[in-house]
């Protein structure tokens, strides 16, 4: 008995594949996809609620290119036969990384409508420059990112 392929079942046979992958890391996208939410309506709050099609379009086009990030990282770790827990713990690291970057964006955007806020000074000041030191990784990408920037603005 041959299975006929029609559009329609190749559809449904790609969409189970996708959410095999999805299944094991489903809690990690949940977050990204909470923090992603929170880091819009932060952004839009500190703009005033004044709608930018332009920075709406560049939070999606991140979030897509995170979550597309985190299933890619599932599917070669399953190509590659990697354990199941060291696939978790990679895409966990990689998890961890947006959420700092979106914890940031959000705090800072917070930080700007109530700067007289001791509590969002002390939380962004900690996140942003605290956490940096302790990651080794993170001071040094910091550092390099800086140094790119000045030599974009000083030729």
């Amino acid at each position: 008995m041959a299975i006929k392929l029609t559009i329609p079942r190749v559809l449904e046979v790609t969409g189970a594949f996708f959410s095999s992958l999805i299944l094991p890391i489903h809690d990690f996208v949940l977050a990204i996809g909470i923090l992603a939410t929170l880091n819009i309506f932060f952004g839009l709050a500190e703009d005033k609620f004044r709608f930018s099609f332009s920075k709406a379009f560049k939070s999606f086009y991140y979030l897509i290119g995170y979550l597309f990030l985190l299933i890619m990282s599932v599917l070669y770790g399953q190509l590659m036969h990697i354990v199941g827990k060291d696939i978790i713990e990679f895409t966990s690291w990689i998890t961890w990384v947006m959420i700092w970057f979106y914890a940031t964006n959000i705090l800072k955007n917070w930080n700007k409508m109530q700067p007289d806020n001791k509590v969002i000074a002390f939380l962004y000041w900690v996140v942003s420059f605290k956490v940096v030191e302790k990651l080794k990784f993170l001071k040094e990408f910091n550092e390099k990112d800086k140094e790119n920037e000045n030599k974009i603005d000083n030729p």
